[in-house]
């Protein structure tokens, strides 16, 4: 069986940014409110870009970082998103039909917040079993446009797009997944086909706050390791307070980046990732936890060698 690398990263952010200072004057809040409660100073919101826009835009990224990457390599585009608009052709054909890439495969996949850590799973399952050679891995969300029932969500979301390349290597990498669905708490987090998000905060909180720390404790004793030789465990960037919460009861070296880009849900997790490269953070062999949780409700990290 072929393992998986991280050959190269992107991400895109729109051009507006957007101050918490700025939402709380608008809606009336106290000074500060956003930044004591979420820990967001900042996010930025698409103006006229679409989501087409901000994934493409987080391919080129990638690209220009990455000289010699042939993007016509590629054999198969997974995506991740939770407000595209249109149902055919879905944004993974137009990553495909933008890049003229051919003779690829593309479908995208919709399982809330943690969408990204499914597609980057099946993306893993292609490589392992010959099915595929070079993946993109797309996960990207515009939230600025949704209706929100309360305030106290609408403050939490900004928009973007992050991306992965992967490669079928024959050198042994360790990589280990543990995703699950939870049927039922499925009302505490739902968004309508008309974008209409509403969210039971208190509940999500406890999901988060109890389901993940689960999560992390059976992939470390399923993959044999233990929390201090995982040189990062990189979240879905949700909330402050609950990353604060995970980040003390596993005692991980987590990436937190939602201060300054808010939870941009199915992106969120590949801009952090981008970030980190970026910043010469993760070396060759280093081990790493993505996690991701929501909507749905989902759940799924993946304990992977970079």
């Amino acid at each position: 069986m072929n393992s998986v690398k991280i050959i190269a990263t992107g991400k895109y952010l729109p051009k507006r940014e957007v101050k918490s200072e700025y939402i709380e004057k608008e809606n009336n809040l106290e000074d500060g409110y956003i930044y004591k409660r979420t820990g967001i100073e900042t996010r930025y919101y698409s103006i006229d870009e679409t989501l087409e826009d901000l994934a493409i835009n987080s391919v080129k990224d990638m690209l220009r970082k990455n000289n010699n990457l042939s993007i016509l390599d590629v054999d198969m585009i997974i995506t991740s998103s939770t407000t595209y608009n249109s149902m055919m052709p879905s944004l993974s054909f137009e990553i495909q039909k933008y890049f003229n890439i051919k003779d690829c495969m593309c479908f995208d996949i919709l399982a809330g917040c943690s969408g990204y850590i499914n597609a980057l799973d099946i993306a893993q399952k292609y490589i392992a079993t010959s099915s595929a050679k070079n993946v993109l891995v797309v996960g990207a969300d515009i939230l600025s446009k949704n209706k929100y029932d309360d305030i106290k969500t609408q403050i939490l979301f900004g928009d973007g797009a992050g991306c992965m390349y992967l490669k079928a290597i024959e050198e042994n990498k360790k990589y280990v997944s543990n995703i699950k669905s939870f049927d039922d708490k499925d009302q505490i987090l739902t968004c309508n086909m008309n974008h209409e998000l509403s969210m039971n905060g208190k509940e999500v909180y406890k999901f988060a706050t109890t389901k993940t720390i689960e999560n992390i404790s059976e992939i470390l004793d399923n993959s044999n390791e233990k929390i201090e030789d995982i040189k990062f465990v990189i979240p879905h960037q949700s909330n402050i307070k609950i990353l604060e919460k995970i980040c003390k009861k596993t005692n991980a070296n987590m990436y937190t980046n939602i201060k300054r880009y808010g939870n941009t849900f199915c992106a969120s997790i590949p801009i952090a990732l981008d970030e980190l490269f970026e910043f010469n953070q993760l070396r060759e062999n280093d081990k790493i936890i993505l996690l991701g949780y929501g909507g749905g409700l989902n759940l799924g990290s993946i304990l992977m060698e970079v």
